[in-house]
């Protein structure tokens, strides 16, 4: 673990500038301009409906949640391609055990796809908040309308919305965790860094495509983190099963190529 933790900040940095930068673009061109421009007579825009998760400025709101899976491998999942690439596994494998090292890895790795991607929408967040009122949306007053099929606890959006909000920043970073996961298992099989990196995102655009096929057996990862999603969204606890199976599977495939690797 302290070998990762060692690696974790400069591998950190690519991807949380990547992410950064539409999030910068919303701040700049919609947040600021909308506080400048606030309707004295009737707030319809706030704090909570102008955030990237909510807001209907939609290019920004793809921008950045498309690419999240890309973004998040870019983080210290990398290293296993390098580990695998140069020998470092079997070196330490041979010293410590398989499941250390497996552990050590996929929780760094866990840990920085969470970041990068919940901390540039936070970010966002606490702009929004600085700059515009912080005011609990009214369905009579407010333009946006959440709605069960498309907001998860949608509830939540009238009562405590930025309850709400937590709720879906946490959804977004779990999303990058796992991306980052599944990119450093991938990481075990071949030597070519791009390989990895992409992975997630291509296994995101294969499920989108099925999704547009089947939407009762599929659903996209990517869209169901955004806040006000534009496709009708699964049952919560199939994004539970999802998530515990993806978690279990490249736990299962790294342990099983690592003992490879090593010749255990």
């Amino acid at each position: 673990m302290r070998y990762q933790i060692q690696r974790f900040e400069r591998r950190f940095l690519l991807g949380g500038i990547l992410a950064l930068m539409p999030i910068l673009w919303h701040i700049m061109i919609v947040v600021i301009p909308a506080a400048h421009n606030l309707n004295t007579t009737s707030v319809d825009t706030t704090a909570i409906t102008e955030w990237i998760g909510f807001t209907q400025h939609l290019k920004y709101v793809y921008i950045y949640y498309l690419a999240l899976p890309f973004v998040c491998s870019l983080g210290v999942n990398q290293t296993t391609v390098e580990d695998y690439r140069s020998g470092f596994i079997a070196h330490f494998v041979f010293h410590r055990s398989v499941s250390r090292y497996w552990a050590s890895s996929q929780i760094m790795s866990f840990l920085s796809g969470f970041l990068i991607a919940a901390v540039p929408i936070a970010i966002d967040l606490l702009a929004t908040f600085i700059s515009l009122p912080a005011l609990t949306p009214d369905w009579m007053i407010n333009q946006l309308i959440t709605l069960p099929k498309l907001t998860y606890f949608s509830t939540l959006y009238y009562e405590h919305p930025f309850l709400l909000i937590f709720i879906y920043i946490g959804m977004s970073g779990v999303l990058g965790g796992l991306a980052a996961m599944v990119s450093s298992t991938v990481g075990l099989f071949t030597k070519r860094s791009i390989v990895a990196i992409s992975s997630p995102l291509i296994i995101c655009l294969g499920m989108a495509f099925l999704t547009t096929l089947s939407p009762r057996y599929f659903f996209d990862p990517t869209t169901v983190t955004i806040a006000f999603s534009p496709d009708y969204l699964p049952p919560i606890e199939r994004l539970v099963q999802v998530t515990i199976g993806v978690v279990v599977m490249v736990w299962l495939l790294g342990i099983w190529r690592i003992r490879k690797i090593a010749k255990l």
